[in-house]
């Protein structure tokens, strides 16, 4: 049975795999957003790439990156253990696992083509798509004996060397090709090649929380697709929120929102060229017909995105049904995501003064603007994507001040007017009006009494100062109605029903309100929390389900690690001027 705690992640800015103990279980080819051909991770049947020790009980298992992405399992049982580590080179549809063991172990190859649907023809080590042209093949260079004891089982004697999953697109394309045997691939120096890149990263040490903090920038950089500039908000699909629940989701999209966060928290690590690339990425999806960023996501490479289906045959993590592909969060609107671009592009003129790229731009960023003061009345699904009755959501129009403040700061900068303020005043009027109940900002404009956490944005973008009376009015609502732990829900329900396990990316938002507030210790011991859950490989999911000390939701969850890094860095900030680190 999987282990969430357990799953590792490894990628080559292509495509992804996620790792249970010693056995790869999720594996989607030949991009991010492809079908999968190990499925185990929503299915026990599903596929799978494992290595195991051979009639022997696992003692312990020990895992940690070696270098970025690249991750070891240690092994160890009574008669010696076995070391794998584990990488996806650069620029190849490939695992490579490293291999040396001090006894025998079993192999199992078992690849299943479009999520497990189709069984594959069985030709020698090669695997073929009965339904496509595409093929898998199971390749080993090693020391010792192997011996093939079933269709996708093979037994190793104790020795070292490389086991290979290829994938190819067409058969006259892959490894056992004419094609393939005349080019002879060898794997072991793409294996050094891909580790020399990721050592040559230059990360800065955090002082405080540093493995949380560089292994955040690193899953950051394991979700761009490097050929677009695209970065996912999570590599997988439909893990639960909540375990045998029906909130199940596919999050190997890019949402602009996400993208966004991830941009900005990739300049606060000194990532300047990456950052670049998603904003240049998001700025090719702004159209002039209708809103800026027509859908509040795109396929990796920037396309519309696919309609959203369910995938029956599975039968999900843990029972956790239904699985699905595709998502109809693509077909609402949704008008924070606006606000959330332009605070990135703003963060990154600001630290590079790049006033040439400012004004090649500057088209689009008035577009935003102008669209903005014409439409902010509008009602939308807000930022958490509620599938019932669109709303005058508080954070959405929150976020559309936030990109009219910017525009008009960007526009000075390069010598236009700032043509918004008008418009601009007139909306934050509006929101002071309609969205304030009780001296408190109430989840939206209307019969409600409810508070949200993503309203912990309000101050970090600039809306509100943190110390204002009607902000900390919020605040306190929030820490009353969605507090568990140290950890806050979005809200108490939605058209789902109850939000049962607390949000990461706005917990990370109350440790960075607290930070401003002068409370570190709070701050501290939210980081501390969610350190703690991380484990040893410092991966952090969407949500925590609190009695468990589990991560629930899609996984690794990519904005949250990027607010970790935008957390950790102000705390050390904030530490280093207090003469505290």
């Amino acid at each position: 049975m999987l282990v969430m705690k357990t799953l590792g992640f490894i990628s080559n800015q292509i495509t992804s795999a996620l790792i249970d103990l010693s056995s790869i279980v999720w594996f989607p080819v030949p991009k991010f957003d492809s079908p999968s051909v190990f499925t185990r991770l929503l299915d026990e049947d599903g596929g799978e790439f494992s290595i195991l020790p051979e009639g022997q009980e696992i003692i312990a298992v020990k895992q940690e990156y070696v270098y970025p992405l690249v991750l070891m399992t240690a092994i160890r049982t009574k008669q010696g253990e076995i070391s794998i580590t584990d990488l996806i080179p650069l620029g190849e549809t490939v695992i490579i696992r490293k291999v040396e063991s001090e006894i025998p172990f079993k192999v199992v190859f078992k690849p299943r083509f479009y999520y497990s649907l189709y069984k594959p023809i069985i030709d020698g080590n090669r695997f073929v798509n009965p339904r496509g042209r595409d093929c898998m093949a199971f390749l080993y260079d090693f020391s010792g004996e192997v011996k093939r004891s079933g269709n996708y089982v093979w037994n190793f004697s104790n020795g070292k060397g490389y086991l290979i999953a290829n994938y190819a697109s067409d058969v006259k394309h892959g490894v056992f090709s004419e094609r393939g045997s005349t080019l002879n691939a060898i794997y072991e120096r793409s294996f050094e090649n891909t580790i020399n890149y990721w050592k040559s990263i230059d990360v800065k040490d955090a002082k405080s929380f540093n493995d949380l903090y560089k292994a955040s920038i690193y899953t950051m950089l394991g979700s761009i697709y490097a050929p677009s500039g695209g970065v996912i908000a999570a590599p997988t699909t439909s893990l639960p929120e909540v375990e045998g629940g029906k909130r199940n989701w596919d999050y190997r999209f890019a949402w602009v929102r996400d993208s966004s966060i991830i941009a900005e928290a990739l300049l606060e690590a000194g990532s300047i060229v990456e950052a670049r690339r998603i904003i240049n990425f998001l700025l090719s999806l702004i159209n002039f017909s209708s809103k800026p960023f027509y859908y509040p996501l795109y396929t990796i490479e920037g396309t519309i995105p696919p309609p959203e289906r369910e995938l029956r045959w599975l039968s999900g993590y843990k029972n956790s049904k239904p699985v699905r592909i595709g998502n109809g969060a693509s077909s609402q609107i949704q008008l924070d995501i606006e606000g959330f671009f332009i605070s990135a592009l703003y963060k990154y003129v600001k630290m590079t003064n790049d006033q040439v790229f400012l004004k090649d731009v500057f088209s689009k960023v008035k577009y935003i603007g102008d669209w903005i003061s014409e439409n902010w009345s509008l009602k939308d699904s807000g930022i958490w994507e509620d599938r019932g009755s669109p709303q005058h959501y508080t954070h959405s129009k929150i976020m559309m001040w936030i990109a009219l403040d910017k525009i008009g700061k960007l526009a000075n900068l390069i010598g236009y007017a700032d043509i918004w303020a008008k418009e601009r005043e007139k909306l934050r009027n509006w929101i002071f009006t309609n969205c304030v109940k009780n001296n408190y900002f109430i989840r939206y404009c209307g019969n409600t009494d409810d508070v949200d956490s993503s309203l912990l944005s309000a101050p970090l973008y600039g809306f509100i100062e943190v110390s204002d009376s009607t902000f900390i009015n919020t605040l306190t609502k929030i820490e009353n109605d969605l507090k568990t732990d140290v950890f806050v829900k979005r809200y108490k329900t939605d058209f789902m029903g109850e939000a049962k396990h607390p949000f990461l990316l706005t917990t990370v938002w109350l440790a960075r309100v607290y930070m401003r507030l002068g409370k570190i210790d709070s701050a501290i011991e939210i980081l501390n929390k969610i350190n703690k859950v991380s484990r040893e490989l410092h991966l952090v999911g969407e949500h925590v389900d609190v009695e468990k000390g589990e991560f629930t939701g899609n996984f690794p969850q990519i904005f949250v690690h990027a607010q970790l890094v935008i957390a950790i860095k102000e705390l050390n900030d904030t530490l280093t001027d207090k003469n505290i680190i």
